[in-house]
């Protein structure tokens, strides 16, 4: 299974938006943010900890797990869940001594798990790790935390990381239990030189361990008594000579079959070095009580020396019985590896897959123990020296001649090979007489092979488990065969050994040959299957059955407005007992007939869907030519295909062209005379001769096929203009029908706007002449394409243009800016370089001398603009980029003339970096000493074109001074600080960490070791600057000191003296709350306990934190090292815990950030003896109980009440008491009581009340204010100080008392001067309210030109069907998700993808799934309102193709919505008023989908009409540009409360869409600012344009023209701006008096990037669109300020228009525009705004509310529908107030849908 994100990346969109699978991935990723990679992989197992796995074994009676990793094992039930693990490391070990008392240093060494065996038979878990020289325990099966048996001095296993160690269990001498091991000499660095252990004597090769439950458990089974040196074990002796270090042995596999135990193993031919390795296999009896029958045989898999991994297991039937060998018989499997060289043991990644019987091992084993008996063949070198010799023994236990080597090989042809890849495990399983071998890979994969024969076998799946990481080889099935675990090397993973679920169809099914699969059929659900899950049908496999098949079907095709009965021929139809159908896919629907098999039974007759039922699911979905369904035949009531092949829906009217028309194989007929394309000629086109017929049409003509077509032959590869001049284009033409086509025309879609020129055809009638065209356009942009077509005929239909024409129209001043950018234009463009600094072609240079890059002209002026870096080492070479412009056209230019400080700078180099005038990077030289300099350039080396940096560059010496801090850990992760000086310097800087390492990990066994060297440690640089360098260590080799080394570029700086020392990784032993009682670690969510960690190297991390995990969230807090050993931390705080603790503690999961040592950081998971982290809930502290919470204080302790569940919270200062400014010493905690001493003496208080407060800090953050402490003292008599103290205040008093009667005094008498005034003023209101009631009511009684309700000249623009729908689906997006087109990376993953939408399709046309899902979904806290709607608009688009079906969805949400919200006390009259529910997003666009035509046919001309009219009622009088209120306005809020003097004047304006002399009368008033002057304009120059897509004003300049060259430019702030103080007013038409009839021009900025696709005229060309502007502010109907006038508010300036906000004065000296006197006179003007529009309003309501409009179209059905469903609801529910059904249906019709 695919993630869903990738499955939708692959999805083609339709070319109509509403793509059925693109709507089915929208849904999916708003639900399912991921999915599995593969769904063969059942479940995973990771440790957080990241433990190396070393070996799994499988319990076969009852499946439970088990996994040996490093420092850890596990026990997992069947399903991968943990049920128990124990820490087995690290543990302080040292090689040179025993587990005890050591002399030596013992580090901590990780314990790297040998051997992992379950033994059934005594529930024991036997586990042999790595450390204490290899000792094995045994564990209890049950609880591996249980140790059974432990024997410390029986050394088995391997004791590095490296070495092999292989073992299994067997019977041995005299029938007893014994544990068979095989194993790799392990080497150690000891006093400097690699060796091995003095203790390795006691470790032999190959060994038989008893297993006897004694005390001598793990010593060999039999051991004879001294001096003999014989038992059941073989050393590495040879008289007396070691080959431990020469002569490696890897053990790879090993298994025990009938009485014989057996070895596989890797090892040099000899023990001569350079002898090539190779494999063999060991024999030796069970019995064997002195191992004299140990034998070694070389073991070949063609030209693949090397073993890697092996199995032993069983063969199917057919396999077994081309080797002769009776089913299930076992056999020996082998994966193996070519070698890098012929003396090597590393292999290479080629592999091959051998097969041996285990007869013919043995046959061989026997055959060669015979010849030894004649006295042929010799000992086995390593062990002794000895040549057979002639006996008569013919025991194989016991022979005469001990350790034979046999001379002749056990040899197979690999069955399967692999090219480039490495093997790594084997599995082998018999299923259904075949053989299915399962390998593992190097980069974390299984491959699944079918064996055919002994040399032939096929791969047909491939899993990926863990990619990049190795398959181990280990691979365990369960113990019923179906799954098989593997693991890699930090995960453990259950896989299907099947597929068989991934295949829908038969022939996939079968086809992918999987011998566990077949097609299980059945009449209810075929499926692909496994035979035990096939009960009730029949079963299919792949080696003897075949699947249906359709072989053709006539016809081939169909158009789409015909129906015809279709003939399917299937071979190996089923027989089944219920009727066939036919399933066409349309989309996501499923249209079904009737099928009918005939006489015969291979032939199936069904006829395809009703045309009315096809055509209406394929639109408004398709928009294309034709239409290719899946036809399918199922069985009746099955929804599993039998057979299915593609057919084809097509439609002839489709094809817009004649081309398109004949190059298909439909049949089509294009009409000449109408353009239009056919499937029945006779029908609709006139019976002429001028026809098209395509050459598989039936038709009669003569004209016949796509060359026929009338079309345009372009005439030259590319047509380029430049923009402003004018061309005339000559094209070739064909096939044109002179007696048809009279007249012809040129048409150029010149960005968006259309020219129509006149056109010829000439004499030869083979080319047509446009006549000369002006090709210009203004945006700026470096090319624009203008589509071109030949038009004809009154009708203006188009010929034919196979391949489009189109004229590339260019600016070069748009493509270059620079001079050396335009001279390195393309020469076709005949660009240059003008003398006025611009790029134009040679015609449009109108000033001055102009070349180009043909006379290898230089550009003048080069200019370095800045470079990096600025510092160069002395060494040099250091790669400076420097950039600039007119740096050279060519890197011969400026290749030898570029100097740094003087010195040559090297560009040779970096040729391929050179960016022509603009960049140049070179290397610097090296210096002797420092010096700086500019950095020059001098173009083709004349010193007339030089460029200089105006910055200087400077060589430095980099000096090392110190760092920080001078240790670390061994895993590093340390942020180290280099101090110095010129750090910065050059252009790579790197930071290493040189040492010695004082030890070395053991030895490979196949490569002998290398002395050890000193190892470089790279330090990542994280920070830079000129004094320092910080960077973060790598993981260390070793510990010990080492050398800090810099590179800057090639100077190399050694910190000389100041060593880095990696020191060994910090071990924690305890941690505890109290370094006195010891007691566990916890806290509460308030934080602030103490932690106390011992340990040792604790102190050489800078920064430890402590680590608490509370669900999935990881809180952390800082601690600090006292010294090594002691590290203090506070408890982290819970900020949401305290919510969901509840009064139960919990124990939690803790560990310690410490760099990059990983080890700690889950440190109780991995140490149990620390405990868990307690979290008990927060301590409560209680107010005082007393009156006012006042405590009177008389004894010498304050007891204060708490609730504390806290056992650790008894720390000394966790509980911290404040009375007042002073603390109360705390002197003892108890569960329920703090007793605190309080100071002698009452102290200050921190608030105003009467006594000090009493505060109570929890753990140094939480506070508790819980009342407040009067001490209980005798009155004592008033001190001198408290007497002096209260007669300042009554003297002070009296001093206030004066002064204020004064200042009443001077008060009153300005008060009167006041009341004079404010009566004068009063009298002038008066005045002014009566003229303004005058004026108002005048201008009611007069009959004011009120706008025209002619609005149609304006232009009414609807959007089409399919914006109309997205923009109310989706309003807030820019890019939809079902219009995208989506790629698809792997092609051959787009059958899943597409197999998987589909089968998504089908749910959602599942109405009890669908349901289920959507309620599913609202039943989910977390899926949001927003989540809601999102959803609710897709799945709207996934049902809009079935409309039926949709709206039963519809109604039955509502109705479980209505159902809701009538139970319990809720008020149903708020239903449907929001959209909080899929249901009621569901409901508007129901209704968009339904009334569309309603609202574009009848409501969209009444609304248009009301937004112009009040555009044009707000134009009448003046509007603030400031603060958008207007004198006629609708919102009292927005009502100019002041009388203005105003007057109207009509401009005459010059826009872009008039020629020269021609302007366009726009009616402004006096008063208005310049921006709505401009904004004016532009709204009667577009007014046929959207307004979306209309140019914004403030990329235009206003100019005053009078006469020939009289212009001035008007602005909204210049020179003659009114300026008062900081305010400033906007200049108006009468401040540059401004006269009706003024000739005024719009003139583009030159900075601009507006948008001019834009017409005043409709836009004749079909295939034009306008292209949207970004939004910008609109000028007249909203109340904001525009982006010009913005820009000026940001400059700091305050501004004002009409009305100062704060003034009191307005332009006529009018009163304060918020005085309560005179602000109602001005609502007058509301009325006559309301009176003006009056019309407009009623006329918009009138077509919304009127049920009689138009009842023959039917677009009122679906609202009549609608609210009959709702009358039916408050029917059923019994409810009688109609005013709660009224609400419903106005909430959703009228709130929502307008």
């Amino acid at each position: 299974m695919l993630p869903t994100t990738e499955l939708c990346t692959m999805t083609h969109a339709k070319k109509f938006g509403f793509n059925s699978l693109g709507v089915a991935c929208a849904l999916l990723l708003c639900l399912f943010p991921s999915c599995h990679s593969d769904d063969q992989i059942v479940t995973e197992f990771r440790d957080d900890g990241a433990h190396l796995f070393n070996n799994i074994e499988v319990n076969p009676s009852n499946g439970i797990v088990y996994v040996g990793a490093v420092n850890k094992v596990y026990k997992l039930n069947p399903n991968l869940l943990t049920w128990n693990a124990v820490i087995t490391g690290p543990f302080p070990d040292s090689i040179k001594c025993l587990q005890g008392e050591c002399k030596y240093e013992k580090p901590l060494t990780d314990n790297f798990n040998k051997i992992l065996l379950v033994d059934e038979d005594r529930d024991w878990l036997i586990v042999c790790g790595s450390i204490f020289q290899g000792v094995c325990e045994v564990k209890d099966l049950n609880n591996v935390s249980r140790i059974v048996r432990k024997q410390d001095s029986q050394f088995v296993a391997a004791s590095n990381a490296t070495a092999s160690t292989v073992g299994f269990l067997s019977k041995g001498p005299y029938q007893q239990a014994v544990l068979v091991v095989g194993t790799t000499v392990a080497t150690h660095v000891i006093d400097g030189r690699i060796d091995v252990s003095q203790y390795w004597g006691k470790i032999p090769a190959v060994s038989s361990r008893t297993l006897n439950d004694t005390a001598s458990i793990f010593d060999f089974a039999v051991k004879s008594p001294p001096p003999s040196d014989k038992g059941t074990f073989v050393h590495f002796q040879r008289g007396g000579t070691r080959y431990e270090l020469t002569y490696p042995i890897e053990y790879i596999y090993g298994f025990t079959d009938n009485d014989f135990n057996y070895l596989l193993t890797i090892q040099r031919q000899s023990l001569e070095v350079g002898t090539p390795y190779i494999s063999k296999i060991v024999r030796f009896c069970q019995s064997d009580v002195e191992f004299n029958s140990f034998t070694e045989m070389q073991l070949n898999c063609g030209d693949y020396p090397l073993l890697q991994a092996a199995s032993v297991g069983p063969l199917g039937k057919e396999l077994a019985a081309k080797y002769s060998m009776s089913a299930n018989a076992k056999v020996l499997l082998g994966v193996f590896a070519k070698s890098s060289s012929s003396h090597s043991g590393i292999p290479v990644s080629d592999a091959a897959l051998c097969i041996f019987k285990i007869y013919d091992i043995d046959k061989t084993f026997n055959q060669s123990h015979q010849q030894c008996n004649e006295g042929y063949g010799s000992s086995i070198s390593w062990i002794s020296s000895l040549n057979c010799y002639k006996s008569v023994s013919d025991s194989l236990c016991k022979p005469d001649f001990a350790y034979l080597n046999g001379t002749v090989p056990i040899s197979s042809s690999p069955t399967a090979t692999f090219t480039d890849t490495f093997l790594t495990a084997v599995a082998v399983n018999s299923i259904h007489n075949d053989t299915v071998v399962f390998l593992g890979t190097r980069n974390g994969t299984i491959m699944k092979l079918n064996i055919n024969s002994p040399t032939s076998a096929y791969v047909y799946d491939e899993v990926v488990v863990d990619a990049g990481s190795p398959v181990n080889s280990d691979l365990n099935f369960d113990p019923e065969q179906q799954h098989l675990y593997v693991m890699t090397e930090y995960k453990l993973s259950k896989l299907r050994v099947q597929s068989c679920y991934g295949h829908v169809t038969c022939s996939e099914c079968l086809g992918a040959r999987d011998a566990y699969c077949g097609w299980c059929f059945t009449d209810n659900n075929s499926r692909c299957s496994m035979q035990g899950e096939c009960l009730a049908g029949d079963w299919v496999y792949y080696r003897n059955s075949y699947c249906a098949a359709i072989d053709r079907v006539e016809p081939q095709h169909l158009q789409v407005t015909q129906k015809k009965t279709l003939k399917i021929y299937v071979s190996n139809l089923p027989a089944v007992e219920r009727a066939f159908i036919c399933v066409f896919d349309v989309g996501l629907r499923h249209l079904e007939t009737v099928a009918v098999k005939q006489e015969g039974g291979s032939v199936i007759s069904c006829s395809t869907p009703d045309t009315d039922r096809l055509i209406a699911t394929l639109v408004p979905s398709l928009e294309e030519e034709f239409y290719t369904t899946k036809l399918a035949v199922r069985v009746s009531g099955n929804d599993v295909d039998i057979v299915s092949t593609n057919f084809t829906f097509f439609d002839c009217s489709r094809y817009r062209s004649c081309y398109g028309c004949m190059e298909n194989n439909f049949g089509c007929t294009w009409c000449t005379s109408t353009g239009r394309c056919t499937h029945n000629p006779d029908q609709y086109c006139e019976d002429r001769a001028d026809n098209v017929h395509s050459a598989s049409s039936v038709s009669v003509g003569q004209h016949r096929g796509s060359l026929d077509c009338p079309m345009i032959i372009q005439t030259s590869a590319e047509i380029l203009v430049a923009s402003g001049e004018y061309m005339q284009l000559l094209v070739g033409v064909r096939n044109l029908l002179p007696a048809l086509m009279t007249s012809y025309d040129c048409q150029f879609n010149i960005d968006g706007i259309i020219t129509e020129t006149d056109a010829y055809l000439n004499e030869s009638a083979e080319t047509i002449s446009c006549e000369s065209a002006l090709f210009q356009y203004s945006r700026k942009v470096d090319i624009v394409k203008a589509p071109f077509a030949v038009v004809w005929g009154i009708k203006k239909l188009p010929l034919d243009d196979k391949n489009p024409v189109d004229v590339t129209v260019y600016k070069c001043s748009e493509m270059a800016a620079l001079c050396g950018g335009c001279l390195l234009l393309d020469p076709k463009y005949h660009c240059g370089w003008c003398d006025d600094g611009t790029c134009n072609t040679q015609k449009q240079c109108l000033s001055g001398p102009w070349f180009d890059s043909i006379n290898g002209t230089i550009c003048a002026n080069p200019v370095i603009t800045n470079f990096s870096p600025t510092s160069s080492p002395l060494e040099g070479e250091t790669v400076i980029t420097i950039e600039g412009s007119n740096l050279g056209i060519s890197f011969d230019d400026i290749s030898p003339y570029v100097t740094v400080a003087e010195q040559p700078c090297n560009c040779s180099a970096y040729r391929d970096l050179y960016v022509p005038a603009s960049r140049i990077v070179c290397s610097t030289s090296r210096v002797r000493s420092i010096t700086s300099g500019d950095i020059v350039v001098l173009v083709r080396g004349d010193s007339r074109y030089v460029a200089t940096s105006t910055e200087i560059f400077s060589y430095v010496d980099p000096q090392l001074e110190g760092i920080y801090p001078t240790v670390g850990p061994q895993s590093g992760g340390t942020k180290l600080t280099i101090a110095g000086q010129y750090l910065d310097a050059g252009s790579s800087v790197k930071v290493f960490i040189i040492s010695q390492p004082k030890d070395t990990a053991g030895s490979d066994s196949r490569v002998e070791k290398r002395q050890a060297t000193a190892v470089e440690q790279s330090c990542s640089v994280v920070y830079q600057n000129s004094s320092h360098l910080i960077c973060l260590t790598s993981e260390a080799k070793g510990t010990g000191s080492a050398i800090v080394q810099v590179k800057f570029d090639k100077a190399v700086k050694n910190l000389l003296g100041i060593p880095f020392e990696y020191k060994q990784d910090p071990y924690i032993n305890s941690t505890a709350s109290s370094l006195e009682n010891g007691k566990g670690i916890g806290g509460i969510p308030s934080g602030g306990l103490k932690v106390y960690v011992q340990g040792y190297n604790l102190d050489i991390i800078l920064s430890p934190k402590l680590r608490v995990i509370l669900g999935n969230r990881d809180y952390k807090s800082d601690c600090v090292c006292l010294n090594s050993t002691l590290m203090v931390c506070d408890s982290p705080q819970f900020p949401a815990a305290a919510a969901v603790l509840g009064e139960r503690p919990q124990a939690l999961e803790y560990g310690f950030i410490m760099d990059n040592v990983f080890s700690l950081l889950n440190a109780s998971s991995q140490q149990e003896a620390l405990g868990k982290f307690t979290l008990y809930p927060d301590p409560v502290v209680h107010s005082f109980s007393e009156v006012g919470q006042i405590k009177k204080y008389k004894t010498d302790y304050l007891a204060i009440s708490i609730d504390n569940q806290c056992e650790v919270c008894n720390q000394e200062d966790f509980f911290k008491v404040w009375i007042g400014q002073e603390p109360c010493n705390v002197s003892s905690v108890a569960a329920t009581l703090i007793n605190c001493i309080p100071p002698a003496v009452q102290p200050g208080r921190d608030t105003k009340e009467q006594y000090p407060d009493v505060t109570v800090v929890v753990g140094g953050v939480r506070k508790y204010v819980i009342g407040y402490l009067q001490y209980d003292t005798e009155d004592l008599l008033l001190p001198i100080w408290a007497i002096i103290l209260i007669v300042t205040v009554g003297v002070l008093l009296i001093l206030v008392i004066i002064i204020v009667v004064v200042k009443y005094c001077m008060n009153m008498s300005e008060s009167e001067k006041e009341a004079k005034t404010m009566r004068q003023r009063f009298d002038w209101i008066e005045m002014q309210v009566a003229a303004e009631c005058k004026d108002a009511f005048a201008e009611l009684q007069t009959d004011v030109t009120f706008p025209s309700e002619d609005v149609s000249g304006f232009g009414i623009l609807f959007h089409d069907y399919k914006n109309y729908a997205l923009k109310v689906l989706f309003p807030n997006e820019l890019n939809y998700a079902v219009l995208g087109d989506i790629e698809v990376e792997d092609e051959t993953r787009r059958p899943v993808i597409n197999k998987a939408l589909s089968q998504f399709s089908q749910l959602i046309d599942n109405k009890t799934f669908l349901l289920l899902f959507v309620r599913t979904l609202e039943s989910d806290k977390y899926f949001t309102m927003k989540d809601r709607n999102v959803f609710a608009s897709y799945l709207m688009v996934a049902l809009q193709g079935n409309m039926e079906y949709c709206t039963d969805i519809l109604k039955t949400l509502l109705a479980d919505l209505i159902e809701k919200s009538m139970q319990g006390n809720g008020n149903p009259k708020v239903l449907l008023r929001r959209t909080e529910s899929v249901a009621e997003k569901m409901l508007p666009a129901w209704f968009t989908f339904l009334l569309y035509p309603l609202l574009k046919d009848h409501v969209g001309q009444p609304l248009y009409k009301l937004c112009v009219a009040i555009q044009q009622v707000i134009d009448l009088g003046p509007m603030d540009a400031i603060t958008g209120e207007a004198k006629y306005s609708l919102s009292e809020e927005k009502l100019i409360r002041v009388q203005i003097d105003y007057k109207s004047i009509t401009v005459n304006v010059l826009g872009l869409c008039q020629s020269s002399g021609k302007s366009v009368p726009v009616r402004v008033l006096d008063c208005d600012t310049i921006s709505q002057v401009k904004a004016k304009a532009l709204n009667t120059l577009f007014c046929w344009t959207p307004y979306s897509t209309r140019p914004h004003p403030q990329d235009f300049e206003l100019e005053w023209r009078s006469g020939m060259h009289g212009r001035l430019t008007l602005q909204d702030v210049d020179r003659i701006t009114e300026v008062d103080g900081e305010w400033k007013r906007l200049n108006m038409l009468r401040d540059y008096k401004v006269q009706d009839g003024a000739m005024l021009a719009l003139v583009p900025k030159q900075s601009s990037l507006f948008n001019l696709s834009h017409s005043c005229t409709p836009n004749k060309y079909e295939n034009s669109s306008l292209k949207p502007s970004p939004p910008h502010s609109p000028s007249s109907l909203s109340s904001s300020i525009t982006t010009e006038q913005q820009s000026l508010l940001e400059t700091g300036a305050k501004h004002w228009h009409l009305v100062k906000p704060t003034d009191s004065d307005v332009i006529s000296e009018q009163p304060d525009r918020s005085g309560k006197l005179v602000r109602e006179v001005y609502l007058n003007r509301l009325l006559y705004t309301k009176r003006a529009l009056h019309s407009f309003v009623g006329d918009l309501f009138q077509v919304i509310f009127n049920y009689e409009l138009d009842q023959n179209t039917g677009v009122l059905l679906p609202i009549k529908y609608m609210f009959d469903f709702l009358d039916d609801q408050a029917l059923h529910h019994e409810i009688v107030d109609p005013e709660v059904v009224h609400t419903w249906k106005s909430n959703r019709y009228i709130l929502t849908l307008y």
